[in-house]
């Protein structure tokens, strides 16, 4: 019998990835300004029904966790495969969770400007600036490699391929975006390709109730264009 993995190029990975992430989740104890001194046993009550944290118990199967800081247990490396999309990605089915990261920032935030789009639209939300935090991190792994496939290949096709390659075993799959095609993105399966997400930029996105019409970074002080950032040129100051 034919092999699956025979119908894709392996592609090993060992690259620096970006992502961005709402930036609204506060910093400190999430119970401190309304549990006076009972945070720690609101947080113990909560964890009892906390999807990431009974992954994270599976995950040590009744280990001790001695380093708390490891990458395969940082919150924004674990939390994408424990609280799945229902609606699936890109290329996987709601049961294959995905995170999928950019080769270089300003395809992140192409991909996430649209994203961010799609939603609000959805919802009929009003003008509002929505801030965004930039995530690095490496990832090392074998990757699907489908860097010459159409970005627009139709949805039952990307799924179609995406079902065969979770099934053959690879860490996900390497690929061009349709929000920028000149860019290069992966959409991983496993954790533990990712080493620890490095906070960098912060950015904020300006929604004016239809789209979203100036992107701002606050590193740099420079705005942009959304056009212009899913575009062939590279624009985004370093």
């Amino acid at each position: 019998m034919r092999n699956v993995a025979d119908e894709f190029v392996a592609e090993d990975i060992e690259k620096l990835f970006f992502t961005l992430i709402p930036s609204r989740f506060p910093t400190i104890d999430v119970f401190a300004r309304v549990a006076n001194d009972r945070s720690s046993e609101l947080a113990e009550i909560e964890s009892l029904t906390n999807p990431r944290l009974r992954e994270r118990d599976r995950i040590m199967n009744g280990a001790q966790v001695v380093d708390d800081n490891g990458s395969l247990l940082q919150n924004w490396n674990h939390a994408p495969f424990t609280y799945p999309n229902p609606d699936g990605t890109r290329f996987f089915d709601a049961d294959r969770p995905a995170l999928e990261l950019a080769a270089d920032m300003q395809t992140a935030l192409a991909i996430s400007i649209r994203r961010r789009e799609t939603f609000l639209s959805k919802t009929g939300e009003a003008p509002i600036g929505l801030e965004m935090r930039e995530l690095s991190r490496r990832v090392k792994g074998r990757f699907a490699n489908g860097l010459d496939w159409d970005p627009q290949l139709d949805f039952d096709e990307r799924r179609r391929r995406g079902r065969l390659i979770a099934d053959a075993g690879f860490d996900g799959v390497v690929f061009r975006p349709v929000e920028r095609p000149s860019g290069l993105c992966v959409s991983v399966l496993k954790g533990h390709v990712l080493e620890r997400a490095v906070q960098r930029d912060h950015f904020k996105f300006v929604w004016d109730g239809s789209r979203v019409s100036t992107v701002y970074s606050f590193g740099s002080g420079v705005q942009y264009s959304p056009k212009d950032l899913c575009g062939m040129d590279q624009v985004l100051a370093a």
